[in-house]
């Protein structure tokens, strides 16, 4: 129900913590092409050119993508994938994108006799030792993780996936890391997008929860989220960085590598929502140059 509160209140967004961007020109939790994503968007404006581990890819032996959507998006060798939907009207907690991460969740095996922890880190796990070692062929399970914006949509989150899964806001997952990260966007009302631009187009909440993944990133977002970015595709640059993300990763005129709806991406037919059309993006930055 709309209301005047600002969008901060409404879904009691979690801002006890302070949010930072790590200013560091080398890391070895994610690999070259998120180094570039990340420079583009934010380091270069700096004259920082930020490095990273060598490329990572997924092991097979820990996949099991059940539809040919899901097998575009863990069997590219991008280690960003961007998954958009077309749908208008959900605002603080988001069904669709609950039942897309949940269908990502479920094609990644995960280890039940690891202790998660909020943050995404992981108790009595060596994984962040193995995620350094350039190769990753032998791994039978990875960790994964969901990064939410919003409380309301964490606790749906919580409540649909494993307990294997960590789901948690941006600002509880600083410092945190998965092998797969998901990044929920959650709201595609358009006009409450732009209620909230200040919050949920914040750069800094958007690249912390971008870089947690040490193997890949998935991010689930409504195209109605680039509406609030100027048409003229000249200034998209000075936009809001949801729209920065997407051409940056994936460029400008962009053709998805699948194409269909939520039903057939999750192989349900009857799934709520089931027609929704869904596209997946796997990220072309690593074709292209960082200027």
């Amino acid at each position: 129900m709309p209301t005047d509160q600002p969008p901060e209140e409404l879904d009691g967004a979690d801002e006890t913590l302070p949010m930072t961007v790590e200013r560091l020109a080398e890391s070895y939790r994610f690999d070259s092409e998120m180094a570039r994503l990340l420079t583009q968007l934010e380091y270069q404006a700096d004259g920082i050119t930020l490095t990273a581990a060598e490329n990572r890819p997924l092991p097979d032996r820990a996949i099991d993508a059940t539809s040919p959507g899901l097998a575009t998006v863990f069997e590219s060798d991008a280690s960003v994938v961007l998954i958009t939907y077309d749908e208008r009207s959900h605002r603080m907690v988001n069904p669709i994108e609950t039942t897309l991460i949940g269908a990502l969740a479920g094609a990644v095996r995960t280890d039940s006799s690891e202790e998660t922890v909020p943050d995404g880190g992981t108790v009595g796990s060596n994984k962040k030792e193995q995620a350094n070692r350039a190769t990753t062929e032998d791994f039978d399970s990875l960790d994964f993780g969901v990064v939410t914006p919003h409380n309301a949509q964490r606790g749906a989150l919580e409540t649909a996936l494993p307990a294997t899964v960590t789901a948690n806001t941006v600002e509880k997952y600083q410092g945190g890391e998965r092998d797969v990260i998901a990044v929920s966007a959650t709201v595609s009302d358009p006009e409450f997008a732009r209620r909230e631009e200040q919050f949920l187009l914040d750069p800094r909440r958007l690249l912390v929860a971008i870089s947690r993944a040490r193997l890949q990133t998935i991010i689930v977002c409504s195209t109605a989220l680039f509406e609030v970015a100027p048409i003229d595709s000249d200034r998209l640059d000075d936009g809001p960085v949801w729209a920065q993300l997407f051409t940056q990763a994936v460029g400008r005129q962009a053709e998805p590598a699948w194409r269909g709806s939520l039903g057939e991406f999750i192989q349900q037919p009857a799934v709520a929502h089931a027609t929704v059309p869904v596209a997946v993006y796997p990220s072309t930055i690593s074709n292209h140059d960082t200027q």
